[in-house]
Formats: structure tokens, C-alpha cells, sequence
């Protein structure tokens, strides 16, 4: 199983049935946290673009 096949535990998540624009920078850090956690990197570049880096910085 790779990591594309993870998925996080969304129970209780305010930010699982927003969308990217809708969620609160905290909101981001942890969809970033949880899903880094479960080893995918699904919010990296929203969470990058918010602290006023380039979406593919490190790439």
C-alpha cells in the first residue's frame, strides 16, 4: 500500500468539508499535520502559498 492509499481520521476535523479558500490558516496547518501523518501531501502547497512561499518551493 503507497501512500496515496492513506487516508487520515477526519472524525471531528472543521476543516473536512470545506474547501482550500474556506478554511482558517490554523485549519490548514492541521490538514497539513494530519495528512503528513498518514505520509501524503495533500494541503503542503496551500500551507506553503500561506506562508508567502511559491506552491512548488522545495520541488
Amino acid at each position: 500500500m503507497g501512500s496515496a492509499d492513506r487516508w487520515p481520521d477526519l472524525t471531528g476535523k472543521t476543516w473536512a468539508h470545506k474547501t482550500t479558500p474556506e478554511m482558517t490558516d490554523d485549519e490548514v496547518n492541521d490538514a497539513r499535520a494530519s495528512f503528513e501523518a498518514v505520509g501524503r501531501t495533500d494541503y503542503e502547497g496551500e500551507w506553503l502559498r500561506r506562508h508567502g512561499l511559491p506552491e512548488n518551493y522545495g520541488h
